[in-house]
């Protein structure tokens, strides 16, 4: 299974997905920059 995860930045990535790894899970993480997303999202914005 694939699952894309919402981040730019590969050491949150790597982490995660050695976690998985890991713990035998059958998942490929795909980051934003991994299928061309290139557009600054705004981690600090407080959503209601």
């Amino acid at each position: 299974m694939e699952i894309i995860y919402a981040t730019s930045n590969r050491g949150k990535k790597d982490q995660v997905q050695q976690f998985l790894d890991y713990n035998h899970y059958d998942v490929k993480l795909i980051t934003l920059n991994d299928i061309g997303f290139e557009e600054e999202i705004d981690e600090n914005r407080k959503y209601l």
